[in-house]
């Protein structure tokens, strides 16, 4: 009976090895195929996200990588691929947008400079720090016995009006454009200057674009002549603005707009190269990560 009783334990005990190893080997399978069902739709993804990658197409392959965490999100092994995928993508859409900002610049320094060429540039390496840009037709030389206003730009894109004054001592702050009943005036000069030459008394008054209470857009949205009233604490002087200075500031204000142009690509070159350079060495770091 003890040898009996000692087969059948035996043979319970076996009975249940075997099922515990079926069971084991059943649940493995079944995870196994429960793994699959979820990593399959994100693969397939992914797989989408790298063909789109290879041909280039950054901001699609971006989005098919943005959709498998919403698809799969315990897509666990898939994810991490398509994370190392995406800064791949960062940092091939950066190197694009460098290249790009790379030849925007070039094409935007060539028109600054062109239009540079067609001005007079005045700079006096004793006292100032950065030059100026005026009209070839407004220089001083060609207008010495003249009333007028001159446009000019510094180098940094820094515009101004600049208002020339020959003959009695009126000490002129205010200059106020009429056309067509319609005015405008500005009373703040930034930088004012009084000299004699010949013994003639000069008055040289600054306007700053921007600052001048829209004495330049004024003139250039005229439609008819533009009367010029000077006046200041000693009394007032009249003339009438030449059609050659209108033109001048048209050009000067041209060269302006391609002056900050330049500025703003090089800013956003800027921007991006840094951004760039960022991301390839936080790329850097995260493989030499990987192989420790």
């Amino acid at each position: 009976m003890k040898v009996a009783y000692k087969k059948w334990t035996i043979i319970s005990v076996s009975l249940i090895v075997v099922g515990i190893v079926a069971l084991i080997f059943w649940g493995g399978s079944s995870l196994t195929s429960m793994a699959t069902k979820v990593e399959q739709p994100a693969d397939a993804l992914l797989a989408r996200a790298r063909v789109e990658y290879d041909n280039g197409k950054y901001n699609t392959a971006r989005m098919l990588i943005d959709s498998i965490r919403i698809v799969s999100p315990k897509a666990y092994k898939t994810l991490r691929e398509a994370e190392i995928l995406r800064r791949e993508v960062i940092i091939k859409e950066k190197e694009r947008d460098v290249v790009f900002l790379e030849d925007e610049l070039q094409g935007l320094v060539a028109v600054r400079d062109s239009l540079a060429a067609g001005m007079v540039f005045n700079k006096d390496k004793r006292y100032q720090d950065r030059g100026y840009y005026t009209a070839k037709s407004q220089a001083i030389a060609q207008n010495a016995q003249n009333n007028y206003l001159r446009a000019s730009v510094y180098e940094d894109g820094t515009m101004f009006l600049t208002s020339f004054y020959r003959g009695k001592n009126i000490k002129h702050t205010t200059v106020k454009l009429s056309s067509n009943g319609a005015y405008a005036s500005c009373d703040k000069p930034f930088l004012e200057r009084n000299y004699k030459e010949l013994g003639v008394n000069n008055e040289r008054r600054d306007y700053k674009y921007g600052e001048d209470n829209g004495l330049a857009d004024f003139i250039l949205a005229a439609q008819g002549a533009v009367q010029v009233e000077l006046s200041g604490g000693n009394g007032k002087a009249t003339y009438t603005l030449r059609e050659s200075d209108v033109d001048a500031l048209r050009s000067v204000l041209e060269l302006t707009r391609a002056i900050k142009s330049v500025q703003m690509a090089e800013d956003m070159l800027g921007e991006a190269q840094y951004t760039l350079d960022f991301l390839r060495r936080c790329e850097e770091r995260s493989v030499t990560a990987s192989k420790e």
